[in-house]
């Protein structure tokens, strides 16, 4: 590879003379030229190589970061699938959970409402025990107050009779 070291060694060179040669000033002046055009490839070459070395790290930084970000975002995507698994089997539980406390409140309800319905017909019976027997003692109290009055009638109309008799025997004597 050519550097400025060869490019110095090549200033320092000396031809040997020969006769009817090409003009030395103007052969110097030509190398001189093409060592001082190489010189400026040579730094372009450097300045470019050490770009491209600067670019090929940013590139292996670029595809680290890629590859990161890559895995992350796979971890995310298996993250979010797994929470999303999480999440719909927890929705499942809670809606089985929720399934059955209603299903255990309707049992109950049911039981507690059957219970009012038989404690309800049970007072109903009860009632109507105590209307029956409510209505019988009536009865019987009527019955009694009737014959009590049957019995008062007569006596009354044996006082009247009475009255009757001892006015027609005190108006007889006067």
């Amino acid at each position: 590879m050519l550097d400025h070291t060869k490019l110095n060694d090549l200033r320092g060179r000396e031809f040997s003379r020969g006769f009817r040669g090409y003009s030395a000033g103007e052969v110097d002046e030509f190398i001189e030229e093409l060592l001082s055009g190489a010189a400026q490839l040579i730094d372009l070459v450097s300045l470019l190589t050490q770009q491209l070395k600067g670019l090929e790290q940013d590139k292996d930084e670029v595809r680290r970061r890629e590859e990161q970000l890559s895995a992350t975002l796979v971890l995310a995507q298996t993250t979010a699938e797994e929470w999303k698994k999480v999440a719909k089997k927890d929705a499942e539980n809670l809606l089985q959970d929720a399934q059955r406390a209603a299903e255990e409140i309707l049992k109950r309800a049911k039981s507690d409402s059957d219970e009012m319905l038989r404690q309800a017909q049970g007072r109903m019976r009860d009632l109507e025990e105590s209307r029956s027997r409510l209505g019988h003692d009536i009865s019987l109290k009527i019955a009694r107050l009737k014959g009590e009055l049957g019995s008062m009638k007569e006596s009354m109309d044996r006082w009247e009779e009475e009255a009757s008799e001892i006015g027609d025997h005190s108006g007889g004597k006067t």
